[in-house]
């Protein structure tokens, strides 16, 4: 083998090395690069996911804002409301029947109607168990201990949530009668 044939060979056999190294380095560089890339994708999902849980946020919100706002419109109607059942319960029977009387009657029943088909529904209370969140009791009377005898002022709810709260007044069980053996030993 000539001189020009072993150079030629180490050229090739450097070459070779060469090219093994530079193989292994654009290996490694590919690998920095597709974990940076990986990492870009994984944060623009997340920031994708925030997005889309923030317009999620502010569109409830919207809706909790209108909803509070009704509440606060309905809540002030409820004054007429309780105005006009005073006025119907304190009625004269000679008015009963008479066209004018039950034309304010059906306003009175289309105004309650038109509150109730935008969510406006009242508490039961009478025979109902006391529930402190749904009542209020304005006071307490001989009869069935925990129990609702009397509405003394209407309750609603609007939108399952309660706006007014009911006043009632509550059973507080049955007093015990002193026979006259106990009194006489009082005594």
């Amino acid at each position: 083998m000539s001189e020009e044939e072993k150079l030629s060979n180490e050229k090739a056999v450097e070459e070779e090395g060469k090219q093994v190294e530079d193989v292994a380095a654009l290996e490694q560089t590919l690998n920095g690069e597709m974990g940076l890339a990986e990492k870009y994708l994984a944060n623009w999902q997340r920031a994708q996911a925030d997005f889309a849980n923030y317009k999620k946020r502010a569109e409830q919100e919207k809706i909790e804002t209108i909803e509070f706002a009704n509440s606060a419109l309905v809540l002030n109607l409820l004054a007429i409301l309780d105005d006009q059942e005073r006025a119907f319960n304190s009625l004269p029977s000679e008015l009963e029947g008479v066209s004018w009387v039950e034309g304010i009657k059906l306003i009175y029943n289309k105004f309650k109607g038109i509150l109730g088909a935008q969510g406006l529904s009242e508490i039961d209370t009478k025979g109902e168990l006391f529930d402190p969140h749904l009542h209020e009791a304005v006071m307490g009377q001989e009869g069935p201990e925990g129990i609702v005898i009397e509405e003394v002022r209407k309750g609603y709810k609007f939108k399952d949530r309660v706006l007014r709260p009911s006043m009632v007044v509550v059973g507080k069980g049955k007093k015990k009668r002193k026979t006259a053996k106990a009194t006489q030993k009082e005594e």
